[in-house]
């Protein structure tokens, strides 16, 4: 809309008042879409995040028929390794006909997907030049370590300790594996400030990255440090989030060059 001074000169009061205020709509509508929105719950840009190792069998277990379950998806879990490149690949781990975390034998199934993990990393860590001597891997903290993120548990735990609604929308996991021979884990996920019904994607993205859970300077402690981003999400489709990520995944594990990914 476009009106000459003149014309709104010649305006009586209300007219002016009509005007000024059709011109001022369009204005107010772009200033509050390009507002700053505000982080759900007490999240910030960038932080850091521990989270304990379960304690007891019981939590073991638990975190045992999640992976499971998680694994079984054929979705929900992705490498990245010096020979897997792309977006999509899920952790090779096939059940056996009839067996899953939800039907037929599921201790089964559950040590299926454990031992089978195992196995993977070995091969990939096999790989690498004195990553690992294959004789010392029969009792191997690194593998609960990766099984015990790949759960719910700690995605909700980093929701309630952040005063974010438990509402977690396409939640992916990660295992990267480097050529140093680092191991980490991530987890993406949609979050919001509000539970809304029906919803599917959330305006904002958490992504936490791990420490190398090989790492000597770990020690006896009990939990594991992440890094942690939120962003405003770019789209409504996770995997084409994650997609736009992977240079820095791949700077990552090439060169063990991790910070473009974690600030991603």
């Amino acid at each position: 809309m476009s009106i000459s001074i003149d014309a709104l000169a010649n305006l009586d009061t209300q007219g002016q008042v009509q005007v000024a205020l059709l011109l001022l709509v369009p204005i107010l509508a772009v200033v509050f879409m390009l507002r700053p929105r505000s982080l759900p719950g007490n999240l910030r840009q960038k932080g850091t995040f521990e989270h304990e190792d379960p304690a007891n069998s019981a939590s073991v277990a638990e975190r045992r028929r999640d992976f499971c379950r998680i694994v079984a998806t054929k979705r929900d879990l992705w490498i990245f390794t010096a020979a897997s490149r792309q977006p999509g690949v899920s952790l090779p781990v096939d059940l056996p006909m009839g067996m899953g975390p939800d039907g037929g034998d599921t201790a089964v199934a559950e040590k299926v997907c454990y031992n089978k993990l195992k196995w993977w990393l070995q091969q990939e860590l096999g790989r690498i030049p004195g990553a690992i001597d294959l004789g010392m891997t029969s009792e191997w903290s690194v593998v609960d370590r990766i099984m015990y993120f790949i759960s719910a548990s700690p995605g909700f735990d980093f929701a309630m300790r952040h005063k974010v609604p438990p509402r977690i929308l396409q939640p992916k996991y990660m295992i990267l594996v480097s050529n140093g021979g680092q191991v980490r884990v991530a987890w993406f996920a949609f979050v919001s400030n509000h539970a809304d019904p029906g919803a599917t994607a959330g305006p904002f993205v958490v992504k936490l990255v791990s420490e190398d859970l090989r790492s000597a300077d770990r020690g006896l402690r009990t939990f594991s440090k992440f890094t942690y981003t939120t962003r405003a999400a770019s789209c409504s489709d996770m995997e084409k989030i994650i997609s736009a990520m992977v240079p820095s995944i791949l700077k990552g594990v090439d060169q063990d060059k991790w910070d473009a990914f974690e600030r991603a």
